[in-house]
């Protein structure tokens, strides 16, 4: 079994559905942005690299963020602000993409998720929030 394989059997538990805006134009003409799935279901891995939680006071609220690793196959474009969505041990995680970093066996995406501190911290349980999250409807403020 090639590298590459092991990791995507025994590293890859995570799940991973990325999401990218782009634009679109209504029968008018007009420019619209829509936020839409590129990859779904990518096996992949989600772990924390960064064992501090960093907080700031911002206008509103007191605010939280969180520096997470996504670890997925190199042949899957992410982009920097994409919107991954990733269930991780029965959790849905709403995160965005920072820059890749690519090796010949795997890529290294660094990911947060910043939220107010009633928030939990982006962490969502699978299922029906899922659903939620997939019409675009993440309760987010």
């Amino acid at each position: 079994m090639s590298l590459k394989g092991l990791l995507r059997s025994v590293m890859y538990q995570d799940r991973v559905t990325v999401r990218r805006q782009t634009t679109t134009f209504d029968d008018e003409g007009a420019a619209c942005s829509k936020l839409g799935d590129v990859y779904t279901d990518v096996p992949c891995k989600l772990s924390q690299y960064g064992k501090m939680l960093a907080s700031h006071q911002d206008d509103r609220a007191f605010v939280l963020s969180n520096d997470l690793r996504l670890c997925c196959d190199p042949a899957i474009d992410i982009r920097p602000n994409d919107v991954l969505m990733v269930t991780h041990q029965g959790e849905l995680w709403r995160l965005r993409a920072g820059k890749a970093f690519l090796y010949p066996t795997h890529q290294e995406i660094q990911a947060q998720k910043a939220g107010e501190s009633n928030d939990s911290v982006g962490i969502r349980r699978a299922g029906k929030q899922a659903q939620q999250d997939s019409t675009g409807d993440a309760g987010e403020t």
